[in-house]
């Protein structure tokens, strides 16, 4: 059986970032830190994170459906058994593939109620 340990970020595509960092800090009183990217900024939340995005990299995403979640990010222990259990239950997912250290594994939104889940381990 494959685990699942924790829900490491939602990715959410917004048209002005600026307004909407203001708004989780004003309205929930979280921290919102910026990197060097200037089209993302992110707030944390317990273990997990809150990805916002805008600009260039979710024009597409924007466009097509407008601002909010448009990806989920779980960690589980093992993507390999993440993958056969998938396999077994009958649900295609895209191959691993490596991404910024981690071992990721793609399921098509259609699946999983619209939403792309992105489901990675960290063994590179």
């Amino acid at each position: 059986m494959s685990t699942i340990k924790r829900l490491d970020r939602v990715d959410v595509a917004t048209a002005d970032l600026e307004d909407a960092a203001s708004i989780y800090q004003k309205n929930f009183g979280f921290t919102v830190s910026r990197g060097a990217d200037a089209e993302v900024a992110t707030v944390k939340v317990g273990g997990a994170g809150i990805r916002l995005a805008s600009g260039a990299s979710v024009a597409a995403q924007l466009a097509a459906n407008g601002e909010g979640m448009y990806a989920l990010w779980l960690e589980a222990d093992d993507i390999d058994a993440v993958a056969a259990t998938f396999a077994e239950a009958g649900i295609v997912s895209g191959p691993i593939r490596i991404e910024q250290g981690r071992r990721v594994l793609s399921i098509d939104p259609k699946l999983a109620n619209q939403v792309p889940l992105h489901i990675f381990d960290r063994k590179t």
